[in-house]
């Protein structure tokens, strides 16, 4: 592990026109940096995100029959049980997926433990949509953008098929000597939207040094939000902004020990098309899931073609774009994933 310093940006003030661009700079230079940031003081209620988690906890403790009926589908409701991946990833997930009203119109797809529980989730989602506006207007200011909602306002809560909220379990195990000596709980990996807001109650994170040289293991602060951005967001800000790996491994997280997390992840609407904001001559190429992103790609067609190399049939696309493989290229670019 590198010893580098972790970001932890203080957000307070953030909707203090006295304080707004010193923090949107803040904000940036981490994610130009890490593309990751711990936010201390941010605007969800600590009850809120601990109601979220109890929640959480209770569902992934039904037996594994019940929440297996309703497996994930089309519009990112459902659920995925562990080794249940392309990865093999160790991990259970719940998906609530869709724009304000879908999990009440698909509610067929939800466990019926949930059911009761729809209006919390959609609350919670909104806050985090709410948030991830403002980092992207921090990004437009920071960036120099005549339009501090350039990105933002490509970000609407309802239009497309909304954003995602996912509920992660990671099971400790009492014996499970069949684990030891694998690699991760989850792989290596680059997350393929705009903006991930990560809510933990463990350790066990680890994220790629901005050297490029080494895994660090991220903090866990109560009550902070780890941040991270995807490659969407890093392709069309020109490579200004990192989408950088991360991952759960068995050594940073003992097998017998427990993680619980949820991610929030903020994506631009599925026809933006995506146009680096840097003159193409200026930026490298990008490559992301074994193929290369080029100009005028849209984020649905870059997001269905992530998300089905990953699971498969859910995610099909009428529309197949073509995968380009880059020999020599770094294999953890071409590893991408969705937390």
């Amino acid at each position: 592990m590198t010893s580098t310093k972790f970001p932890v940006i203080d957000i307070s003030d953030l909707d203090s026109p006295s304080s707004q661009r010193r923090i949107a700079d803040e904000v940036t230079q981490a994610c130009r940096e890490w593309g990751f940031l711990l936010l201390r003081n941010h605007p969800i209620p600590p009850s809120d995100v601990e109601e979220m988690f109890t929640l959480s906890k209770e569902f992934f403790d039904l037996p594994e029959d019940v929440k297996s009926r309703y497996p994930l589908t089309a519009k990112s409701i459902g659920y995925i049980g562990s080794f249940q991946d392309r990865a093999k990833d160790d991990k259970m997930s719940m998906w609530f997926g869709g724009v304000p009203g879908a999990l009440t119109e698909h509610r067929e797809s939800l466990p019926a433990f949930w059911h009761e529980h729809i209006a919390k989730v959609e609350a919670f989602k909104h806050r985090c949509h709410d948030l991830v506006v403002k980092l992207l207007e921090c990004f437009a200011v920071a960036l120099g953008l005549p339009d501090p909602k350039y990105f933002a306002d490509a970000h609407k809560e309802d239009a497309g098929n909304g954003n995602s909220l996912r509920m992660l379990m990671y099971p400790g195990h009492s014996s499970r000597p069949d684990l030891e000596g694998m690699g991760s709980r989850m792989q290596a990996h680059t997350d393929s939207g705009s903006v991930t807001l990560l809510f933990q109650r463990a350790p066990g994170l680890e994220v790629m040094s901005p050297d490029g040289a080494g895994w660090v293991k991220a903090p866990h602060i109560e009550d902070c939000i780890l941040v991270n951005l995807g490659d969407a967001l890093g392709f069309w800000s020109g490579g200004q902004l990192k989408a950088t790996q991360h991952r759960v491994t068995f050594d940073g997280l003992p097998f017998d020990k427990e993680r619980q997390s949820m991610a929030y992840f903020g994506a631009a609407n599925p026809d933006t098309v995506l146009q680096p904001i840097v003159p193409c001559e200026k930026m490298e190429r990008y490559y992301t899931n074994g193929f290369e992103v080029m100009p005028g790609i849209t984020v649905g067609e870059l997001n269905r073609m992530i998300m089905q190399s990953i699971y498969g049939a859910a995610f099909t696309s009428s529309k197949p774009v073509p995968k380009t493989e880059t020999p020599g290229l770094d294999a953890g670019r071409q590893a991408t994933a969705v937390v």
